[in-house]
């Protein structure tokens, strides 16, 4: 588990089973709202439009559990080519004030960093 992911838990709510997903939760340092949903092909199995539906109403779902605004997330989905694994899966951050906001883009922006240089000291230079 990455030491920047707090009390990570996976869990599979109503309505995520059916659609071959998980939900992760856990928290970063200063923000207490993250969340990962994954979807989990069975068999070659191509997500499609309806996901995107889902995990966008989810998210909506989700901000409003945690602070009571449906509209207080933002999203990260990254595409099939620059996806460190192969499954399908967007990051919900809960986010209610602008710093809060930088503070996700700095996060990600030092993991990736870091990830980048490890790569490249290690030989990998195709991630």
């Amino acid at each position: 588990m990455p030491v920047w992911m707090l009390d990570r838990q996976v869990l599979q709510p109503h309505g995520y089973a059916e659609r071959s997903c998980v939900l992760v939760r856990y928290r970063l340092p200063a923000l207490r709202h993250c969340f990962v949903l994954c979807h989990e092909p069975n068999s070659g199995e191509t997500p499609s439009a309806e996901l995107m539906v889902f995990f966008l109403g989810e998210a909506a779902r989700l901000a409003e559990a945690s602070v009571g605004d449906d509209q207080a997330f933002m999203l990260i989905h990254s595409g099939r080519s620059i996806r460190r694994r192969g499954n399908w899966h967007q990051h919900v951050f809960v986010v209610q004030r602008r710093w809060q906001k930088a503070w996700v883009y700095t996060v990600l922006g030092l993991k990736n960093i870091a990830l980048a240089v490890y790569n490249v000291v290690a030989g990998d230079r195709h991630r």
